[in-house]
């Protein structure tokens, strides 16, 4: 590690912490401070029977979380780990996209996972191609996919201008939202009318041949109320350099991009409309048997709409309502090997296998509090998912190899997987109770029925207690599952990988428990133990899935967070992560055992505002039969100005006002590293960007 830089950085965020770095300031955080600690049952009643619009007027949104309850409450007593990350740090940061964001949370990791560039997303320890075991929300809907039960093909790369905050919580999240909240959630709030007012527009560009453009707007018609968002994004890629890849030629990645994405969100009285459609193609970084070439893309999309009624059938009780559909689509055009690279294909290996899925749900929940310290929530949920359209062209025979002179449509004998249904139902209730002042419980449990491998029941159990007026505990019990994905039951005529329904879901138990102590109103530090253990693991045995896994991770995560103005704070976080096979007695590969971020953000003066973050990311471990030995760790540091003319006298001389330009440089010591390839069949494993850049340019209208 470059400990020059790490103290530089440590330094500079001490003394943000240092107490005589500026006077206090009487804002929002003067507020929360009343309710923190010591504060009376009526001074209590405000914050538990306000609504979530109400409590983001009342607190500051970093201080909210409605994710781990459903419910608007500060994050300091929800009976969950999380971290909340707003609008305005996302932009201070110079986010590019989604996993820029996450990068920086305590206990994530991100990197690539496959050989044709897909981004696995980690939480714990734990880590898979499809990134499986996490759930992905967007404004409370889920995003997961059923063919690989993840969300990474489409929304890795969600970008981020259009988003609110992101709520992420680590550990189990079943009890409330079901599969794949398995080891983390995180739920993605995107802006409203209000949150706009008006047109914001924005353009940028940089390295990679990098094209980005971005449109924002909202009105609000008294009862009326629309936003929408359309993105666009165009890059050719880093074009980084392979030594050697699975059949020993050297060349350069091929890793291009375009997206595009649109939104839409009205609201009228108690009716609301939430409706997403993202389009992308983008190369094969590689390729998908590790071999390079130039031919390969892959293209998905997904579209969902959500119609949702609230109603309040009184002062006690709330009602709401929704039914959505999801679709999305998949296709790959593989050349798994280039042209000449095997006997039979001298225009090279091919397959083009595609499949759609569409899922018609509805859901209902009512809230009703018995009394002021106790709120109940329960639900019912209904899904029909449908896998239709599973196509396979090629020119070979899947199963043999066999060359076949042409493309060819093979679906009728040898499709890749198959056409199926799944019906889900599930019931939850969750009850909210405060015992004392400082006490508060949280107990749920869910039930949920697939008709494809039954059903499982997941409860938690949560303790908050304000143990004194700066010092809050925390001690959580919950379990998980994750379902199996439509891949792990039904891939067929793959020699590598065939399916199983006999599969059934993996299982989890988390314990954790977590100190915070805030010693003033802009310090403050959290420590977080937890202990998991995961059985019944999907993985392969003699090249079919099977459930044969069991794991256990621990581990700590520690955050110091400092803040005085609203753009001038700082962050250290540390993960101390310990995952093990235990069938095998070994340590799992490719994550680090440490990880940590330093960043600082300084709004130098009213037209300028720099943030730096340093990740910092230690030795990955191999398999237990990779001879390579450890892969070596890393050090990003990113860097982001912010330069800007405020759209109110005297500043907005010239109609300038609002205009901002924001310049950031990723990787600015351009520091050479890689994620791990587990197979050897890349000599140097899968290589990262070095230093680049992107400009942009924003304006409001």
């Amino acid at each position: 590690m470059n400990v020059r830089l790490f103290l530089i950085l440590s330094v500079s965020l001490f003394a943000l912490v240092h107490p005589d770095y500026s006077a206090a300031k009487y804002d929002a955080w003067t507020t929360y401070n009343l309710f923190a600690g010591g504060s009376s049952d009526d001074e209590k009643k405000i914050i538990t029977s306000q609504t979530e619009e109400e409590m983001l007027l009342f607190f500051e949104e970093k201080d909210l979380i409605v994710t781990a309850t459903r419910h608007a409450q500060k994050v300091s007593e929800a009976p969950a780990i999380a971290t909340v990350i707003t609008a305005k740090q996302i932009r201070n940061m110079g986010a590019r996209n989604l996993l820029d964001v996450l990068k920086t949370v305590p206990g994530i990791g991100v990197s690539i996972v496959t050989g044709y560039g897909k981004y696995g997303i980690e939480s714990r320890g734990i880590k898979s191609i499809d990134t499986e075991k996490i759930l992905v929300m967007i404004d409370g809907h889920r995003v997961n996919e059923t063919l690989s039960g993840g969300a990474t093909w489409v929304f890795d790369d969600m970008f981020v201008e259009n988003i609110k905050r992101i709520e992420i919580i680590k550990g189990h999240g079943s009890a409330l939202y079901g599969a794949n909240a398995f080891v983390a959630v995180i739920n993605v709030i995107t802006k409203d009318a209000g949150d706009i007012e008006g047109i914001d527009a924005r353009a940028g560009g940089g390295s990679f041949n990098t094209q980005h453009y971005d449109l924002l707007f909202g009105k609000e018609y008294s009862k009326f109320k629309i936003a929408g968002t359309f993105d666009y994004l165009d890059t050719k890629g880093a074009r980084l350099n392979v030594e050697s890849d699975r059949i020993k030629k050297s060349g350069q990645t091929d890793d291009y991009n375009k997206r595009y994405d649109l939104g839409l969100k009205m609201f009228y009285g108690d009716i609301s409309f939430n409706g997403r459609y993202v389009n992308k193609e983008r190369g094969p970084y590689i390729g998908v048997l590790n071999a390079l070439n130039d031919e390969s893309k892959i293209k998905t999309s997904h579209l969902f709409g959500e119609v949702s009624y609230k109603h309040s059938i009184s002062e006690n009780a709330h009602l709401l309502v929704k039914g959505y559909y999801d679709g999305f689509y998949w296709y790959g055009y593989w050349e798994a090997f280039p042209e000449g690279a095997i006997p039979g294909f001298p225009d090279g290996m091919i397959g083009i296998p595609e499949a759609k899925n569409r899922t018609y749900g509805s859901e209902l929940q009512l809230d009703y509090s018995l009394w002021d310290k106790n709120t109940i929530t329960a639900g019912v949920l209904y899904e029909d998912i449908q896998q239709y359209d599973v196509k396979n062209n090629s020119n070979f025979d899947s199963l043999t190899g066999a060359p076949l002179g042409s493309i060819q449509d093979i679906t009728s004998w040898r499709n890749w997987n198959q056409n199926k249904d799944r019906t889900i139902t599930a019931l939850y209730i969750q009850d909210v109770w405060r015992f004392t002042t400082d006490v508060e419980g949280t107990f749920g449990i869910r039930y949920d029925r697939y008709s494809d491998f039954g059903d499982t029941i997941n409860p938690r159990l949560g303790l908050v207690w304000n143990l004194l007026e700066k010092l809050n505990l925390k001690f959580l019990y919950g379990s998980a599952f994750r379902a199996p994905n439509f891949k792990e039951l039904y891939n067929a005529n793959n020699p590598a990988q065939t399916g199983n329904p006999d599969t059934k879901p993996e299982k989890l138990r988390t314990y954790e428990a977590s100190l915070g102590y805030q010693w003033t109103k802009n310090h403050s530090l959290t420590v977080t133990y937890f202990d998991t253990e995961i059985e019944d693991i999907i993985d392969l045995e003699n090249k079919k899935f099977k459930n044969i896994g069991k794991s256990k991770v621990n581990g700590i995560e520690t955050e110091l967070k400092a803040k005085y103005r609203d753009s001038t704070y700082g962050y250290v976080n540390y993960t101390y992560q310990n995952p093990w096979d235990v069938n095998a007695a070994y340590r799992l590969n490719d994550v680090a055992t440490h990880k940590g971020n330093i960043g600082v953000n300084m709004e130098l003066n009213e037209y300028l505002n720099a943030n730096a973050n340093l990740l910092v990311v230690g030795a990955r471990p191999r398999t237990k039969t990779d001879t390579r030995g450890e892969l070596s760790g890393y050090e990003v540091l990113d860097l982001t100005l912010i330069g800007k003319i405020p759209p109110s006298p005297p500043f907005d001389k010239g109609g300038m006002g609002g205009l901002e330009i924001r310049g950031s440089i990723y990787n600015l010591l351009d520091e050479k590293y890689t994620d791990p390839e587990n197979t050897g069949q890349v000599k140097n494993d899968f290589p990262r960007e070095g230093i680049s850049f992107i400009v942009e340019g924003r304006y409001k209208f």
